[in-house]
């Protein structure tokens, strides 16, 4: 396994679909954090460079085979380039909520959401079948406080981490939003203007607009001094026996070429914690979080994950899911673009009962922890549905 750090030095532009062309007023917008495919493309297209530095598509289906987990957002140390801190999309479990005080204006109100039954004769249409009806998935005391507007996308890992092995360590808590994380990549807007090859002037009225990511955080002091800011990047995980090709160095990625920079990280993924191993034994449940969109053939509802495996039979009792997202792209062996398709959004959270012994349990935790759990191989093997676990109750 080989960490690599892949830090845009312009904005950077994963485009969202829409047709933009040399056409005046076009605007090319920018997703808010790519896709898997984008950096495992990336990969691939870096591994498969012959010497000129050309892409061989004689070897498009031996880099299809390249396993790429990722990418993860990272901070990077002011002094170097070592990752500071991992950082993980906020869960879909747990929400903030505004603080009434305004002296409290920078913290949140954190409540944890959790599966419920509902009492009485009361139903939904998830419950329609006895065998694959899920809980809904809310508060056990509702509050009248609403959610906050600008919450954070990103937590640091080390407050990830608290909310995987224990969420009532938090819940019910006032938060301060720089302790907590912040919002990744934000967007910068660029005019353009259109050149005549010819004479070498600027076309009239041919003025167009980019939306790309910028790779930098104001971190905890923000609104201060540019001292504060902080360096962003995307971290990938590559099987090592099979990255021997790629090269470090400067590179294009995205839309417009943009300039990245690839090179090899000597850290560590973060292991999952003892403590929650225990936790996940002793309660046989527990969360699968999604720290990258994952595909699954039902939408929502995940088939390999709930499959029986090393001894252990999940059920799937609940979901916390946002609005889907849609990806497409284009497939460079059959030269067309490729269908499109939904995914479960970063950020999920699947709950479920685990049925098995104890060393069986173990066994399946250690399995899943950082993993790609798509119901389909490729699409683990390009990247989607990264996973990781968190306690429950059950």
């Amino acid at each position: 396994m080989t960490i690599w750090v892949i830090e845009p030095h312009d904005p950077l532009i994963v485009r969202d679909g829409r047709p933009f062309g040399p056409d005046p007023s076009a605007r090319a917008t920018s997703l808010s954090f790519p896709f898997p495919s984008t950096t495992t493309g990336g990969v691939r297209t870096r591994a498969g460079l012959n010497a000129n530095g050309m892409f061989d598509e004689n070897q498009i289906n031996q880099v299809k085979k390249i396993k790429v987990r990722g990418p993860l957002l990272v901070q990077l140390a002011q002094d170097g380039d070592n990752i500071e801190q991992w950082l993980a999309p906020t869960p879909s479990d747990a929400l903030l909520l505004e603080s009434e005080e305004p002296q409290k204006k920078g913290n949140a109100f954190c409540k944890s959401l959790v599966p419920l039954r509902l009492s009485g004769e009361a139903q939904t249409d998830l419950d329609t079948n006895d065998n694959e009806s899920l809980m809904l998935v809310g508060q056990v005391k509702p509050d009248p406080r609403k959610p906050m507007k600008e919450a954070p996308h990103y937590w640091y890992w080390h407050t990830f981490q608290t909310w995987l092995v224990d969420p009532s360590r938090y819940d019910g808590t006032i938060m301060l939003l720089s302790d907590l994380g912040h919002s990744g990549p934000y967007r910068e807007q660029r005019i353009h203007v259109s050149m005549d090859a010819d004479k070498l002037t600027a076309k009239e009225g041919a003025l167009f607009e980019t939306s790309g990511l910028e790779f930098t955080s104001a971190g905890k002091d923000y609104g201060t001094r540019l001292s504060g800011a902080r360096r962003l990047a995307l971290a990938v995980v590559v099987d090592e026996n099979q990255e021997s090709n790629i090269r470090a160095g400067l590179a294009s990625l995205g839309g417009e070429r943009r300039m990245v920079s690839w090179r090899k990280s000597e850290s560590d993924l973060p292991q999952c914690p003892q403590e929650l191993l225990t936790a996940i034994i002793k309660d046989k449940a527990c969360r699968i979080l999604l720290l990258t969109p994952a595909c699954f053939e039902q939408g929502y509802r995940p088939r390999w994950l709930v499959e029986q495996r090393h001894g252990v039979q999940p059920n799937l009792q609940a979901i916390a899911i946002q609005r889907p997202q849609v990806v497409s792209g284009w497939d460079l062996e059959n030269k067309r673009p490729k269908p499109t398709r939904r995914l479960a959004p970063s950020g999920t959270v699947l709950f479920l009962s685990l049925a098995g012994d104890d060393k069986a349990i173990e066994q399946w935790v250690k399995g899943i922890w950082m993993q790609c759990i798509s119901d389909n191989e490729q699409d683990c093997n390009d990247g989607f549905g990264l996973a990781v676990l968190g306690s429950w109750s059950g």
